[in-house]
């Protein structure tokens, strides 16, 4: 009575290593972590701004946008502005050309001053496209 395992079939050779397949996986999975970087900035600038791409304008009006920027700690505000500026500007670096420029500011008009933000309009580049008639 045997009590190893029998194998069945023919055996498999191991396989070879193969330097093309391994460098075509590796930049696969750089490209596809470029496309979810781009992705994922582009969603949360989108839900930040209430905007959307193609532009169709914002789901917000300046005093809306205002008034959510005012209920956040202003530092907070300041911060996540900031944060998108250079996180852009980051993207511009490693993936040259593939952000689009409205991107890479705020979707409305913006000034600080004293660390106070204050919301203006909604830059054209986001603006809802006249209505054909």
């Amino acid at each position: 009575m045997s009590t190893g395992t029998t194998q069945t079939g023919y055996p498999i050779p191991p396989a070879a290593f193969d330097p093309v397949t391994w460098a075509r996986n590796k930049i696969l999975r750089a490209n596809q972590l470029q496309e979810l970087i781009l992705q994922q900035f582009m969603a949360a600038y989108q839900d930040f701004w209430g905007v959307a791409d193609p532009p169709n304008g914002s789901v917000h009006t300046v005093q809306q946008m205002q008034d959510i920027i005012n209920a956040m700690p202003q530092a907070t505000a300041l911060d996540i502005m900031q944060d998108s500026r250079g996180f852009s500007a980051y993207i511009e670096s490693a993936y040259p050309g593939v952000l689009p420029a409205k991107y890479r500011d705020s979707a409305f008009e913006v000034t600080i001053t004293n660390n106070t933000i204050i919301v203006g309009s909604l830059k054209p580049a986001w603006a809802a496209p006249p209505e054909v008639t």
